[in-house]
């Protein structure tokens, strides 16, 4: 699962990527020009894994994890053009971190502070991309399609003039439906107006009531949209701290949570994630998969080998795992359920599966 973090120059991407990764990159003010992106993988946190591993002390605890890019800053109007573009289209979602915060010695380019002017601005430019990308495919299958039946090229092509008629309106292609089949034949455009977009607001210091107060940002969040705010200077400081003092530090300035958590949430959230756990016989581990992801795929998850085998899957919720103390004294009561490939994995399965070599 990955997050690339993008936006105009000097809105706080950095500083949110250090917060989110735990990195040092230092954060240069006055950087201009293109830098290389930079990845981090990192664990996610998740109290029922801890759960779970303290009934196997002995074994390995090994946490989901997330990656996170943190790409350049993009001028106005330049996302089309961008050379972050093929980054920003590999994304599972995308976080645009918006300017929130007053500073006389780094200027806003457009001269004001208006995070809502911000979002909607980009919000325009990734629809423009793909505006671009379909208008680009569709001169391509008119020559293609000149003098030739393709039943194929022809319903691209009538699926792609609708969504053309749709972006031309200033409607993002997550705001449409489609069936199981255009689905598919979608997938490999990776249209940027189409993929999961958490706006993330980096506000002044003296404004982290509005933290929890987000209306004035954005009005109304579409379908696949969704907003946090944070702010970089304090919660930087914060993290500069010892973890029994972070807490202390939080409370005195209005803080619920440390970005990282709100992040995770709401990213799984988006992309539709969950997490499902297993038991091994040197590790206790935590998968991400996609919601509605049937038994024999998430076991691909883990090894394609195990998906191409799959047998059954013996499943237990984790809190009915707790219960019982252990997998073994779970299935000798009966507790353990058994599944066949179709069935829908669940938040917090604990699952063995049996799969043929």
């Amino acid at each position: 699962m990955n997050f690339t973090l993008f936006g105009y120059p000097k809105t706080g991407k950095t500083t949110l990527f250090n917060l989110l990764t735990g990195a040092k990159i230092e954060v240069k003010a006055y950087e201009e020009g293109k830098k290389e992106p930079v990845l981090r993988t990192c664990p996610v946190p998740d109290p029922r894994l801890e759960k779970i591993w303290a009934l196997y002390p002995d074994k390995k605890k090994i946490p989901a994890t997330i990656d996170f890019t943190d790409l350049g800053g993009i001028s106005f109007g330049e996302v089309k053009n961008s050379a972050y573009l093929s980054h920003l289209r590999e994304a599972d979602g995308l976080t645009h971190v918006v300017r929130g915060f007053s500073d006389v010695q780094i200027p806003h380019p457009k001269g004001k502070i208006s995070p809502e002017d911000d979002i909607r601005s980009m919000e325009e430019e990734l629809i423009l991309a793909d505006l671009i990308l379909v208008e680009t495919r569709l001169d391509k299958l008119e020559k293609e399609l000149t003098g030739k039946k393709s039943p194929e090229g022809e319903k691209e092509r009538e699926l792609l003039r609708s969504l053309r008629s749709d972006l031309d309106e200033g409607k993002g292609i997550r705001e449409a439906s489609f069936s199981p089949q255009e689905e598919k034949s979608l997938r490999s455009f990776e249209f940027l107006s189409q993929k999961p977009l958490l706006h993330v607001v980096n506000v002044d210091e003296q404004d982290t009531s509005l933290i929890e107060n987000l209306s004035q940002f954005y009005p109304a969040p579409k379908e696949g949209i969704q907003l946090l705010a944070f702010c970089g200077k304090i919660e930087a400081e914060i993290m500069e701290l010892e973890d029994e003092e972070r807490e202390t530090f939080l409370a005195e300035y209005g803080l619920k949570e440390l970005s990282i958590l709100k992040f995770l949430k709401a990213s799984y959230d988006l992309l539709k994630a969950l997490t499902f756990f297993t038991i091994g016989k040197g590790e206790v581990k935590a998968w991400t998969i996609r919601e509605n992801t049937p038994a024999s795929q998430a076991a691909g998850a883990i090894h394609t080998d195990i998906e191409k085998g799959f047998i059954k899957a013996e499943v237990i919720p984790w809190e009915e795992l707790l219960q019982h103390g252990s997998f073994q004294t779970a299935k000798e009561k009966g507790a353990v359920r058994l599944e066949g490939k179709d069935y829908l994995v669940q938040d917090g399965d604990v699952i063995y599966f049996r799969f043929a070599t």
